[in-house]
Parts: structure tokens; sequence; C-alpha cells
């Protein structure tokens, strides 16, 4: 699914969406095609569930984003440091 066609589909609400197909230009992340995983009225339930799912498979590329944004828009973090996994 493109994500003009998450936003007619599910107006005003949070989605936690999986990466389908990507790729990075210009620090951002270009999100070709997606694949809704659950929509939310309440960011905090939204950002639970992608918590839980990505603790159970870290591999996955999901995010959670408001379809009140007409352009999906991912900047890219660099991290630094040490994290813990687990």
């Amino acid at each position: 699914m493109k994500w003009n066609d998450a936003v007619k589909n599910y107006p005003n609400k949070w989605l936690l969406f999986e990466a389908i197909e990507s790729s990075s230009k210009d620090g951002k992340r270009i999100i070709e095609d997606l694949s809704v995983i659950n929509s939310f009225d309440d960011s905090r339930k939204a950002l639970e569930q992608y918590s839980e799912m990505h603790k159970k498979d870290k591999s996955r590329e999901m995010y959670v984003y408001h379809t009140k944004n007409k352009e999906l828009v991912i900047e890219e973090r660099s991290w630094i440091g040490v994290r813990k996994y687990g």
C-alpha cells in the first residue's frame, strides 16, 4: 500500500505499519510500499504495540505515524554509543 492510500483508508488515525519496500536518500527513509499492522486513536497504544512487536523481532522495519500527515517523512538517525538489546 502507498502512504496516500493509507491516509484515505485510515483518516485521522495513528498507524503502526511495516515498510515492505524502502530505501534511503538524503538522510530520509523513503517508504515505497507499506503494510498496515494496526490503527489507533491513541498514540500511546500505538507505541505500546510497536514496542512489544519490536522486542520480539528487531529486524522488522516498523513505524508509528499519524495520517494527518499527507506526506510520509521519516528522518534517519545515527545511533552513537552503547545500546542494550533484550
